[in-house]
């Protein structure tokens, strides 16, 4: 049976949002500047994926799954988009972001995923980070979306942010790694005092 989070409400600006890892304390940061001139509906970096939407600004509901089957659809109105591989860096916690404004909120109203009912809320799973896995982008919505958020704007209904596409991201199980591990204790002053016998200009 898979696993489903809440349903969130991502707020896209700029064409794009993330499903990303929460950051803890003790790892070294992972931070990487995603390729947004590329036509892949989805780019995966160390630690988040990017996901790139038709509609420049709107607001999507997002659901998060793990599911141990590769390529079965959250139902039949969904289309996979995209399929790629992603490696947990931290402790696997991941979470659905806003384009601007931190972690997503709660949509309004539930999604049919899997057969189930996902129910509003936090669009948050905790992966095992000792697993690699098969992430798939399933869509709804996406193929005319566009046409359909510039038939809005040309009747100047300017207010419409809602109904354009809606997302199930689905991670499967694809092998192990080792799992990731905080890095040496210490603040980064400490450690770069460790490397170099003494703390930087800067820092002193």
């Amino acid at each position: 049976m898979p696993e489903i989070s809440g349903v969130g409400a991502v707020s896209i600006e700029h064409s794009h949002f993330s499903v990303g890892e929460h950051w803890e304390r003790g790892f070294e940061r992972r931070e990487s500047e995603p390729d947004f001139q590329t036509d892949e509906p989805v780019v995966a970096e160390p630690g988040q994926l990017v996901v790139t939407s038709r509609v420049q600004e709107h607001s999507a509901p997002v659901v998060l799954a793990v599911n141990d089957q590769l390529d079965e659809a959250p139902g039949p109105a969904w289309t996979l988009i995209a399929s790629v591989e992603y490696k947990p860096v931290y402790t696997g916690r991941m979470a659905v972001f806003d384009t601007m404004n931190g972690p997503a909120g709660s949509a309004r109203e539930s999604v049919e995923v899997f057969g189930l009912q996902a129910q509003p809320g936090e669009p948050f799973m905790a992966l095992d980070p000792s697993r690699t896995y098969r992430v798939q982008v399933w869509s709804q919505g996406r193929s005319d979306s566009r046409e359909r958020f510039d038939a809005a704007m040309e009747r100047e209904e300017w207010g419409v942010h809602e109904g354009f596409e809606a997302y199930v991201i689905v991670f499967v199980p694809s092998g192990t790694q080792e799992r990731p591990t905080p890095s040496e204790s210490g603040s980064r002053r400490e450690r770069m005092a460790r490397m170099h016998g003494k703390p930087p200009l800067n820092m002193r």
